[in-house]
């Protein structure tokens, strides 16, 4: 785990370190003390965090690409090996899982970046899955549901992170939303 002292922050804020010492007192930037002398360090996560919280640039030094993974529900063989050749292209790493049930647990200790969801074979019920995950838990992934009838948002809430693509599967379809998401993650750290 990377972390960073008070005077590593000041010089990527481009501030004096009395400020930055001043914001982890004020508890605006999250710090932890070290043993013994108790000097304070910043998480790599923490710093981003606040990077963007208050629209201070990112370096591009502390832009660490992180492991994309993308979880697959479905018992349908050719459609898992569809999806997983188009997800790993866009650089994800692929779980698949043939029920809900199976997944759910996962889903809670590995928090994928994406999940998709063939609605017909999986038995889940999307909305319920959702609402599960926006309250539940820390982080929103994005969710891909494939169905017989529809290829756009399931949500008109421009912060719904849900697509809903139809079957069969239209690949182009899949790659240029799994584009859509990678641009969407790294213009949020932009």
């Amino acid at each position: 785990m990377k972390s960073f002292s008070s005077g590593d922050v000041a010089k990527i804020c481009d501030v004096n370190p009395r400020t930055v010492i001043r914001w982890i007192e004020a508890k605006k930037l999250k710090a932890f003390k070290l043993p013994g002398r108790g000097n304070n360090r910043v998480k790599h996560s923490d710093l981003l965090d606040f990077l963007v919280q208050n629209q201070i640039p990112v370096p591009s030094e502390l832009i660490v690409e992180k492991e994309k993974s993308c979880f697959i529900v479905s018992v349908e063989k050719q459609l898992v090996k569809n999806v997983q050749r188009i997800a790993r292209n866009a650089g994800f790493v692929t779980q698949v899982y043939q029920h809900g049930i199976e997944s759910g647990v996962e889903i809670a200790q590995h928090k994928p970046s994406l999940i998709m969801i063939d609605s017909q074979t999986s038995r889940v019920d999307i909305p319920a899955l959702t609402k599960v995950i926006e309250s539940k838990l820390e982080y929103k992934p994005h969710i891909i549901v494939f169905d017989e009838f529809s290829d756009h948002r399931l949500s008109a809430d421009h912060d719904a992170k849900v697509f809903k693509l139809a079957k069969p599967l239209d690949n182009y379809a899949l790659a240029m939303v799994l584009d859509s998401i990678i641009e969407t993650e790294q213009e949020a750290y932009a």
